[in-house]
């Protein structure tokens, strides 16, 4: 029995995600009585642009076609904001939002467009960046009229900058990460001062890239990682878990709460960091490589201390 609270970060990045996928998460959370923290897209759903980055990235276009992502996500989402024009995210679905937030669920801001965060961040200045996340919390005020206490970068993508606006914007917390334990984040130097709450293992679709299609093999290979996880946060996506793998995601549900004493969400668990006695590790961002995951993620490694310096 891991004694961390689990948590189910819910992420949100699609139109028919929101609209479909989800109601059905809501429902089997509610069965489960179980609640999660849902990372909401706002604004436009260009889904659809991926396809430029099937030019660039090899790696990329072989994730797609392990996947079967016009059947993961259907065809109106594969083609959403090139030959079929973009639609909004969560801004759409304003009941919705605040079913959610009704139900006892948390919901924090995962994008604004969440196609340009994703594979454009790198060029993006911190003016650009503040845009998005200016955009995201306008949206989010404007329909649970209270200001978002937490934020979870698209596609785990994080900059000098984008952390530096971050710390701008007083959050309890982020979820930018992949691996390793809640942490304050260093950069080359730079010291940043908000909490950091990771992802554990992989999510079901880089193990469906990888090639794992039978219901035993996923289900392990989302379990094992985070039975020794300091903080285990499995990702769930809306469009996956909501769509398709429903069915499955109901069934591992009561697996998951045979090996965790209880399943909270992100808040909770950064407030028990936050008012705990103990020093918050600071760790040195980096970027990891994983299995089904196309590109670079950040992450964190332990902080090396050079004599002389502080």
């Amino acid at each position: 029995m891991n004694n961390s609270g689990l948590v189910l970060k819910v992420d949100v990045d699609t139109h028919d995600g929101m609209r479909h996928g989800v109601p059905v998460l809501l429902e089997i959370l509610a069965r489960h009585c179980v609640h999660a923290t849902f990372c909401l897209s706002f604004g436009p759903d260009n889904s659809g642009k991926a396809i430029y980055r099937l030019f660039r990235d090899p790696a990329f276009l072989k994730k797609m076609l392990r996947t079967g992502a016009p059947s993961l996500y259907g065809w109106r989402t594969v083609l959403s904001g090139t030959l079929l024009p973009a639609r909004p995210i969560a801004r759409a679905f304003p009941a919705l939002v605040r079913q959610i937030a009704s139900e006892g669920h948390e919901v924090i801001v995962h994008a604004w467009d969440h196609r340009r965060w994703q594979d454009h961040l790198k060029h993006m200045t911190r003016e650009d960046i503040r845009r998005e996340f200016n955009c995201s919390f306008s949206a989010f005020e404007d329909i649970l009229e209270t200001r978002p206490m937490a934020v979870a970068a698209p596609g785990w993508q994080v900059t000098a900058d984008s952390l530096a606006v971050e710390d701008q914007l007083d959050l309890l917390y982020a979820s930018d990460l992949r691996e390793g334990p809640p942490c304050l984040l260093d950069y080359r130097g730079q010291k940043f001062h908000t909490l950091q709450i990771p992802t554990t293992g992989p999510c079901l679709e880089e193990l469906l890239t990888i090639g794992i299609r039978d219901e035993s093999g996923l289900a392990q290979g989302l379990l094992d990682p985070l039975r020794g996880a300091v903080q285990p946060v499995l990702a769930v996506h809306a469009e996956v878990e909501g769509g398709p793998f429903g069915p499955f995601f109901d069934r591992l549900i009561p697996r998951l709460l045979e090996t965790h004493n209880e399943v909270i969400c992100l808040k909770d668990v950064a407030r028990r960091i936050l008012s705990g006695s103990g020093p918050i590790p600071r760790r040195e961002l980096t970027y990891i490589s994983l299995p089904g995951r196309a590109g670079t993620l950040a992450s964190s490694s332990v902080t090396v201390h050079v004599p002389g310096q502080r």
